[in-house]
C-alpha cells in the first residue's frame, strides 16, 4: 500500500503545493482543513485526497487525523492571529499550537518523518533587538522540540520557506498612483538593498517536500532546508516586477511608524521581519551551520523549480 502523508492547511498555498505534489508522486494524502466542503477541499479530493478535519489545540482530534502517517507535516497560521492577540500573543498561540501538533506527531507509532514549517530567529540572525514574533516564536518551538521531544527531533525536518512570489499579485503589490500614466509604487519599510529569499509557493514546495521525503537521511534529525530560488535585493525583485509587466514602478522606502499607520499591526509585523533582514545580510543559515541542507544537497534539479522571474511570467495575468 502506498504511504500517507498527513498535510496540515491542506487548502492553503503551502499545504495545496505539498499536497498536489504528493498525490502525482503516488501518495495517500490525508488533508486538513477547517472546511470540507469549500472549494479548495473538494479540488484536492477529486484528485484522490481524503479529506479532515482537525483543531491545532485539540490533541485528540489530531490523534484522529494523523493516525496511520508515515509522513506530516505541520503548518500553523500566524497571520490568523495576529489582528486580535498581537504580535507576541500571535506567535504564542502558533509556539503553543506547534508544539500540540508535535506531541502528537510524537505519539504517531507509524511515523517515519516530521516535516515542520519553521523560520529562522531573528534574535539568532541580528540580536535580541531585531527579534520578529512571526519567525522568532516557530525558530523557539524547534528549538523545545529538539530539546525535549528527542525522539522526534531525530524524524524531523525544519522547513523554512522564503518570501512568497504571490505577494507581489497580493497584498503588498506595487500600487498604481492615479493622474501618472500608468505609474506605480511599492511602499516598503526597508531598503531596495534587502537581500530576500524568494519562491514560488505553488509549485517549489512541493518539489522540495517530494525530495526530502525520497531521501530521508539528508535532512532528517532536525536539520534546516530553505525553500527558495533566489536570493536578491528587494528593489531588483520589483525591477523583475517591471521587466515582466511593462509597468514603470518606484521603490519607495517608508518609515516603520509610517507601516504601521498604513497597515496597523500587520504593517508593524512587515516592518520587524524586512529591518531584521537588513542586518541579517541575506545569510538565514549562519546561526545554525552544518545544520542547514541545500537543494543541491537534496538533488533538485533547479529545471524542476520556478525561480522568481519564471513565477511571475506564469501568473502574469494577476499582476
Amino acid at each position: 500500500m502506498a504511504k500517507l502523508i498527513v498535510v496540515c492547511g491542506s487548502t492553503g498555498q503551502v499545504g495545496g503545493s505539498i499536497a498536489r505534489r504528493m498525490l502525482k508522486e503516488g501518495w495517500r494524502v490525508r488533508g486538513i482543513t477547517r472546511n470540507v466542503n469549500g472549494d479548495a477541499a473538494k479540488a484536492l479530493a477529486e484528485q484522490g485526497a481524503e479529506m479532515t478535519t482537525a483543531d491545532y489545540d485539540d490533541e485528540a482530534s489530531l490523534m484522529k487525523a494523523f493516525e496511520g502517517a508515515n509522513a506530516i507535516f505541520g503548518l500553523t497560521q500566524f497571520w490568523e492571529y495576529l489582528m486580535t492577540l498581537g504580535q507576541h500573543g500571535a506567535g504564542q498561540k502558533e509556539y503553543e499550537q506547534i508544539l500540540t501538533i508535535a506531541r502528537v506527531a510524537s505519539q504517531t507509532k507509524t511515523l517515519e518523518h516530521f516535516i515542520l514549517h519553521t523560520l529562522a530567529s531573528g534574535e539568532k540572525l541580528a540580536g535580541l533587538e531585531f527579534a520578529c514574533p512571526h519567525w522568532d516564536y516557530k525558530d523557539k518551538a524547534a528549538d523545545e522540540i529538539k530539546k525535549s521531544m528527542p525522539e522526534l527531533a531525530a524524524k524531523t525536518t525544519f522547513l523554512w520557506i522564503g518570501w512568497f512570489t504571490s505577494n507581489l499579485w497580493g497584498l503588498i503589490r506595487p500600487m498604481e498612483v492615479p493622474g501618472t500614466y500608468g505609474g506605480h509604487i511599492w511602499l516598503v519599510p526597508g531598503k531596495p538593498s534587502l537581500l530576500m529569499y524568494i519562491t514560488d509557493i505553488e509549485n517549489n514546495v512541493g518539489i522540495f517536500v517530494k525530495y526530502i521525503l525520497a531521501k530521508p537521511d539528508i535532512s532528517r534529525g532536525a536539520k534546516y532546508v530553505s525553500v527558495h530560488t533566489d536570493i536578491v535585493p528587494y528593489g531588483d525583485a520589483l525591477k523583475t516586477w517591471c521587466e515582466v509587466t511593462g509597468k514603470r514602478a518606484e521603490f519607495i522606502e517608508i518609515s516603520d511608524s509610517a507601516s504601521e499607520g498604513l497597515m496597523g499591526v500587520f504593517g508593524k509585523e512587515l516592518a520587524s521581519q524586512f529591518r531584521m533582514n537588513e542586518v541579517a545580510e541575506g545569510d538565514w543559515g549562519k546561526p545554525y551551520g552544518k545544520d542547514v541542507v541545500t537543494s543541491a544537497e537534496l538533488g533538485i534539479p533547479a529545471s524542476e523549480l520556478l525561480n522568481m522571474k519564471q513565477s511571475l511570467e506564469a501568473n502574469k495575468e494577476k499582476l
